[in-house]
């Protein structure tokens, strides 16, 4: 009998993180582990029923979570306010399903553009919330910040 693969799922799977993974990935010998890269193509991550569909369909063991509306520094300057709300919607609906399906384990990948404009170096984690992140970038910086909460919190949603 065969042993079940773990499922691990990624989100922003065409993102630079996302494919630089995919590529390690392809060049490792992971018998146990079946990876499932994800696009925008595959669901529209600020939608919370076709969040739930792709957890009901793939039911992940992992999700490695890389999905983000990101546009460089211009479009961040831009549109902060629709890049915050976008990626808001896009964490608490991935988050959400991941307590829902009882996933094992949530990786996400944060930025350095999350700590405060004015720090000292070097920087960890416990500084993530010592002030205001740049505000060319506050946005990409909050939602960021909101996955952290998050993560400490148990990725409880109400």
């Amino acid at each position: 009998m065969e042993d079940k693969k773990r499922v691990i799922m990624v989100t922003g799977g065409s993102g630079l993180v996302g494919r630089n993974l995919e590529q390690l990935v392809n060049h490792e010998n992971l018998p146990n582990e079946k990876f499932i890269f994800l696009t925008s193509n595959d669901a529209n991550l600020q939608n919370p029923e076709d969040v739930r569909q792709l957890f009901k369909k793939i039911k992940p063991d992992v999700v490695i979570h890389l999905a983000a509306n990101v546009g460089g520094l211009f479009k961040n300057m831009r549109q902060n306010l629709s890049i915050l709300k976008s990626n808001m919607y896009i964490n608490e609906n991935v988050l959400a399903c991941a307590f829902e399906y009882n996933v094992n384990k949530v990786i996400s990948c944060l930025s350095t553009c999350i700590f405060p404009d004015k720090i000292s170096y070097p920087i960890d984690e416990t500084m993530i919330h010592n002030g205001p992140p740049n505000d060319s970038n506050y946005g990409y910086s909050y939602s960021k910040r909101y996955i952290e909460i998050l993560h400490r919190h148990g990725l409880y949603i109400f």
